[in-house]
């Protein structure tokens, strides 16, 4: 099973940009090539990397002797490590799997952005709703419930691939991001989703938009839009007396 790519470390789109930079300094500041290796370095080269670690000239740290820096270096590798750890946490919705609301609204942000700068194929954004989510909890209780919205995100993620975005955006609606993919291919993807999820729930349904990322857009339209073409699709559903929605968001 893939796991969707923790975000690097951006301001949610909620957030705070003087209040959030210190966590992301330091999250940054972790990822360091130096830092998340396990050779053994050179005393040289051990003195620049704590160095910079510290924000101090190399020179400063002269005195230190080999066995010192590398305690130091190991220490901070550490200390990355936990950062990391924490970083997913914070980053992950505890009950599914899939990325938060807000580092996953990020985390489109920058693949919208990338997709600017390196034109492909294209991104395309689908919005699924769980379909019956309250009628589970109802009859058959809350941890029946919370088992329908792990499978869900299981199967999606047993489906895309390990550069695309699965996130948990509201209690049981999700948003799915597809990676350098046409319209056509995304379609096919979601086809794929719905049949896994129908093999892992025992035939539990989700409703599902798309829509094509577009040269203007941010984050919040593009997830609008979807969000629209899932109950267009909703209500044509309805008038064909079907349980669940499936639409694509025109062009205009």
């Amino acid at each position: 099973m893939t796991k969707p790519r923790p975000p690097a470390p951006v301001r949610a789109a909620t957030g705070n940009a003087d209040t959030d930079r210190p966590a992301r300094e330091l999250v940054g500041w972790s990822a360091g090539t130096r830092l998340r290796g396990t050779r053994e370095l050179a005393p040289s080269v051990a003195r620049r990397v704590v160095a910079a670690a510290l924000g101090v000239s190399a020179e400063a740290l002269g005195s230190l002797d080999a066995e010192t820096l590398r305690t130091a270096l190991r220490h901070l590798r550490d200390l990355g490590l936990r950062i990391d750890h924490l970083a997913e946490i914070a980053t992950t919705d505890d009950l599914t799997g899939a990325l938060r609301r807000g580092s996953g609204m990020a985390a489109l942000q920058r693949e919208i952005d990338r997709a600017r700068r390196l034109p492909g194929r294209g991104t395309v954004d689908a919005f699924l709703d769980v379909d019956g989510l309250q009628h589970v909890n109802d009859g058959e209780g809350h941890l029946a419930g919370d088992q329908l919205l792990r499978d869900v995100v299981a199967a999606m993620q047993e489906r895309v691939r390990s550069y695309d975005l699965v996130v948990r955006y509201g209690g049981d609606e999700f948003v799915c991001v597809l990676v350098d993919a046409t319209m056509a291919q995304a379609e096919k993807t979601v086809r794929d989703i719905r049949r896994f999820i129908e093999m892992r729930t025992g035939g539990r349904t989700v409703s599902v938009g798309l829509t094509q990322v577009r040269e203007a857009d941010d984050a919040a339209r593009v997830v609008a839009r979807a969000d629209a073409a899932l109950y267009r699709s909703r209500r044509r559903a309805a008038l064909k007396g079907t349980r669940r929605g499936s639409g694509v968001a025109p062009a205009s």
